[in-house]
């Protein structure tokens, strides 16, 4: 039985020069059977990588636990427990 590990990544969201403020984006992707450590990037491409299951695109990192940014970590931080537990009753 292989074993699938699925992890929540974050990394700095490009926005155009017209937007104040820090955005990031986060991810919750599936990690290839076997690798150790944590992929360089978020892309489909990158070392390690299986592939992505769901990504948020430019949240704006607030002051407060109600910012767009903290409700996408912890919606992905949820999704990726689920996963990982269903992978392990599967």
């Amino acid at each position: 039985m292989t074993s699938v590990k699925h992890i929540v990544m974050t990394a700095s969201a490009q926005m155009p020069a017209s937007c104040w403020g820090t955005y990031r984006k986060v991810a919750v992707v599936s990690l290839e059977d076997g690798f150790t450590g944590v992929p360089k990037m978020i892309s489909a491409r990158a070392r390690g990588v299986d592939r992505i299951i769901r990504i948020w695109e430019g949240r704006n990192v607030g002051s407060t636990d109600r910012c767009a940014y903290r409700v996408a970590l912890a919606e992905a931080e949820e999704m990726a427990d689920q996963l990982n537990a269903a992978q392990k009753t599967a």
